[in-house]
C-alpha cells in the first residue's frame, strides 16, 4: 500500500538513510573526478539578425578514475531564467557570462552519480540555446549546435596525445567510449534529445568518422519532466521518461512519449515513472537554491507540508539516472524496476512512483 502524502517527507528522511547505507559504487570503485571547464567563447551561427550567437563554451565534468574507455552520458538542463539583466521594456539580455545563472552546476549531483557507475558524465551549460536575448528564442536549432560543439571538444579531448593538458580539467585521453552515448535531458532538453536522437539514428551516423567526432548515434536515454513536442522516441534506444506528480511547469507533457510508443509495434523500449510528491524544478539544485517552486499549492497533496523536500529528489534523480545508463551503456545488471517481465514498480529508490511500460512483457 502506498504511504499517504502527510507521511511523504518522513519516508523520504527514511529511504535516504538506507539509501546512504545500502547504494554504493561498484566495489573497488574510487571517487571520481569532477571539475568545471571553460573552453571558451565561440560564435555559432545564427538566423538572428543580430548576428552570429555568442556562446561561452563551459560546464560541469564527471570522471571515474583509472584507464580504460568508458561510456559518454551528456547531462541536459532545461530552458530556466539566466539572470542576465533585463534590458529595456524588461526585454531580455544576452550574454552575461559573469552574472548568469548556471543550471549546469545545479546537476552536478547527478553527473557525479553517473560518473560512481563507471562512465563519463558532461554537463554543459545551455543558458545561450534558450535566451531570448538575442532574437527570437530558437533552441530547436541553437541547442544541437552548442551540444555538438560539445561532442566533438570530447572527442578531440578523448584522441589527444596522454599528456597534453586536459582542455576539459580532467584527464579525458582514451577514456570516452564514443560508441556508447547516453543522453538525460531536463524539460526543454527531454524534447531536444529526442528530436537529436532521432536525427543521429541514421545510416550515416553509424560511420567511423561520424563516430570518431563524437557525432555518432545515441544509445540510451532519461526524459526528466520533459516537454512532449518532441517526437516519438527512436525504436532501439532504451528510453526511462520521469515525470512529476506536483510538476506545475509542463504538467504532464511528457506522457505524450508512452501514448506514442504505445501506438507502434512493436513498441519502443520506454518506461514511465511519475515520482510522487515531486515537482518540475527541484530535481535541479540551482532552481532549489532559487525557490522556484512550481508545484501547484492549491492541490492538497502538493502542498508544501505533504511533497518531496528538494534534497530528496535530488538524491531520488541521480541514482535513477546512474542505474538507467549503468545498465543500458554498461551491461550492468537490470534492478527489478527496469525488468518488464516484472510487476510494475510502486517504490523505486525507496520513493513511492506510479510506473507503466510501453510493453508489458519482454521481447
Amino acid at each position: 500500500m502506498r504511504a499517504p502524502a502527510s507521511a511523504l517527507p518522513l519516508v523520504a528522511t527514511v529511504a535516504a538513510l538506507i539509501a546512504a547505507l545500502v547504494w554504493a559504487a561498484p566495489a573497488g570503485a574510487a571517487t571520481p573526478t569532477v571539475a568545471t571547464y571553460d573552453l571558451g567563447d565561440v560564435a555559432l551561427p545564427d538566423r538572428s539578425g543580430l548576428g552570429p550567437l555568442p556562446v561561452r563554451l563551459r560546464g560541469v565534468v564527471a570522471a571515474p578514475t583509472g584507464a580504460g574507455r568508458r561510456p559518454l552520458v551528456l547531462v541536459l538542463h532545461g530552458r530556466h531564467a539566466d539572470g542576465c539583466p533585463a534590458g529595456p521594456l524588461d526585454s531580455e539580455t544576452w550574454p552575461c557570462p559573469d552574472v548568469q545563472r548556471r543550471h549546469d552546476e545545479g546537476l552536478r549531483h547527478v553527473a557525479f552519480a553517473i560518473a560512481r557507475r563507471g562512465m563519463v558524465a558532461v554537463a554543459p551549460d545551455l543558458a545561450a540555446a534558450f535566451t531570448g536575448g538575442w532574437g527570437e528564442p530558437d533552441d530547436r536549432r541553437r541547442w544541437p549546435r552548442i551540444v555538438d560543439r560539445t561532442l566533438t571538444a570530447l572527442a578531440q579531448a578523448s584522441a589527444a596525445a596522454p599528456g597534453d593538458a586536459p582542455p576539459f580539467g580532467v584527464e579525458l585521453s582514451g577514456r570516452i567510449a564514443l560508441r556508447r552515448i547516453g543522453v538525460l535531458g531536463h524539460s526543454r532538453s527531454g524534447a531536444n534529445a529526442v528530436r537529436a536522437a532521432r536525427s543521429r539514428d541514421r545510416p550515416a551516423a553509424r560511420t567511423a568518422a561520424r563516430i570518431a567526432a563524437g557525432r555518432g548515434p545515441w544509445r540510451s536515454l532519461l526524459l526528466l519532466t520533459p516537454t512532449g513536442d518532441g517526437g516519438r522516441v527512436p525504436a532501439g534506444v532504451p528510453t526511462t521518461v520521469v515525470l512529476a506528480d506536483c510538476d506545475g511547469d509542463v504538467g504532464d507533457e511528457g506522457a505524450a512519449y508512452l501514448r506514442a510508443a504505445r501506438r507502434r509495434t512493436p513498441a519502443p523500449r520506454l518506461l514511465q515513472v511519475t515520482l510522487r510528491g515531486a515537482n518540475h524544478n527541484f530535481f535541479n539544485r540551482t532552481l532549489a537554491r532559487s525557490g522556484f517552486d512550481d508545484a501547484p499549492l492549491e492541490v492538497r497533496r502538493c502542498r508544501r507540508s505533504r511533497r518531496l523536500r528538494a534534497p530528496a529528489q535530488q538524491r531520488w534523480i541521480a541514482r535513477v539516472a546512474a542505474t538507467h545508463f549503468a545498465v543500458t551503456l554498461r551491461s550492468a545488471p537490470r534492478p527489478t524496476w527496469l525488468r518488464r517481465s516484472a510487476d510494475a514498480p510502486r517504490r523505486i529508490a525507496g520513493l513511492p512512483v506510479a510506473a507503466r511500460w510501453a510493453r508489458s512483457s519482454e521481447d
